[in-house]
């Protein structure tokens, strides 16, 4: 009995590799990329994508891509939201619900937030100067 077990897990794993070697392949198509353009996480099928310099995408993501013939530029876009949600502290919405139109926080909020955050951090610097400067120094309590 153990050796039918092991075929038949031996099988699965064959037909899930090819599957996601599959999917894969299909990504390079769709966005015309090269075939040694990333790899595998741990050279794992279906863990994480890694491509280009800094891209990496879950197998659910790939599988999501083909099956909707989603565009790399609509990715990226995707990807940048992410950076700046997370920086701010927003909701992190996931590729489908992305793609699906999820509500998103406007880019130009993006860009008050990280020029108050830029205003915040020169305060800072300024008062960290003068105090240098002047000597004063907090009283230790």
């Amino acid at each position: 009995m153990k050796k039918t077990e092991d075929t038949v897990k031996w099988k699965l794993k064959v037909a899930y590799d090819t599957a996601c070697n599959g999917y894969r392949d299909a990504l390079l198509r769709l966005w015309e990329l090269d075939w040694h353009y990333g790899y595998w996480n741990s050279d794992e099928p279906g863990t994480i994508y890694h491509y280009g310099e800094v891209h990496n995408l879950t197998m659910e993501e790939i599988v999501y891509i083909v099956d909707n013939d989603i565009c790399e530029s609509e990715v990226m876009v995707w990807e940048d939201y992410t950076l700046d949600a997370l920086e701010f502290g927003f909701d992190v919405p996931n590729l489908m619900a992305w793609h699906r139109g999820c509500p998103r926080i406007p880019n130009a909020t993006f860009d008050r937030l990280r020029q108050m955050k830029a205003d915040l951090e020169k305060f800072v610097d300024d008062e960290k100067d003068r105090l240098k400067t002047q000597g004063d120094r907090p009283s230790e309590s």
